[in-house]
């Protein structure tokens, strides 16, 4: 388990380790969170994502988790219930953070359905991609945050001494994070690293990225109102947590609650398709969930 060996902050509690005097975490709860949803197997990213961002339990409806890029049944549920179709056609403000390069657009018109879930829930709404001008302006992040990464593959698309190829501090990068979400209901920020290191058991690499995340979760809570705002993070499986193996496993996923909210989120997430419908009930908006269980060929 690197985060015994790396962890400093967040992650302590992953690998059962207290967590620093006076942090601001032990503010937070952190909730064990079935990802399996019931359905034997190991939880897989296109199931455990539908979930996650529709309130439906993907792996029950059907009867199976799916890895990879979502099936038929999965693009009609994310098609339907994307937790950003619903609220901007009701009126809210959501957004994802994730900025994107002019490769990836490329690689979706060459392969429009060899995306993610994450990638199909904004799809599904009318809310526009950021890119890499959103980038420039501090008004999103990229997906390592840090660019330390991004900079290696940008070099092919942006000239020597752009400011884009600067490292970023993942502290500040977490601090504007809160600046930006002051504008929405709802801001979502996808990191996928973490299952990139668990699948390549890579140990350097989950210093890296572990170091990165922490410092991006402390720069949120160091900028957050707890009055005002609420902190969700979680997983749509595990994997980090046991680089003795390249496949995710079937242990619980931590969603860690901090905020106005978490007294009373913190004893009804049991399961991922269980936190859509708490920001709903809190965003005052009615909607049924329900997708009937289907068998694909």
């Amino acid at each position: 388990n690197p985060f015994a060996k790396y962890a400093k902050g967040f992650f302590l509690p992953l690998a059962d380790l207290p967590l620093p005097a006076n942090s601001k975490l032990a503010e937070g709860v952190y909730v064990k969170t079935d990802a399996s949803m019931g359905i034997k197997g190991l939880p897989q990213s296109a199931t455990g994502q539908t979930a996650i961002w529709t309130g439906i339990n993907a792996p029950q409806v059907l009867q199976r988790h799916i890895s990879g890029y979502p099936t038929f049944t999965l693009r009609k549920i994310i098609d339907e219930f994307s937790i950003l179709k619903v609220l901007d056609e009701r009126g809210k403000k959501a957004a994802v953070l994730n900025c994107y390069s002019p490769i990836y657009f490329e690689n979706v018109k060459k392969k429009p359905k060899h995306v993610s879930a994450s990638t199909m829930i904004q799809q599904a709404s009318k809310i526009p991609f950021r890119d890499m001008e959103d980038l420039r302006n501090h008004n999103g992040v990229f997906m390592d945050i840090s660019h330390e990464f991004f900079r290696e593959f940008a070099k092919s698309f942006l000239p020597p001494g752009d400011s884009l190829l600067d490292l970023r501090d993942p502290y500040e990068v977490g601090k504007n994070v809160v600046k930006i979400a002051d504008n929405y209901d709802l801001v979502i920020f996808e990191y996928f690293l973490t299952d990139k290191t668990g699948h390549d058991q890579n140990w350097e690499m989950a210093e890296r990225v572990i170091q990165t995340v922490e410092r991006f979760i402390e720069g949120i809570h160091d900028a957050m109102d707890k009055t005002k705002h609420q902190l969700i993070i979680t997983s749509d499986h595990g994997n980090l947590e046991n680089l003795t193996t390249a496949t995710h496993t079937a242990n619980p996923v931590p969603t860690y609650l901090y905020g106005k909210h978490t007294d009373s989120f913190k004893d009804k997430i049991s399961a991922l398709c269980d936190i859509v419908p708490l920001l709903y009930e809190k965003l005052g908006v009615e909607i049924e969930l329900k997708w009937e269980t289907v068998k694909e060929e």
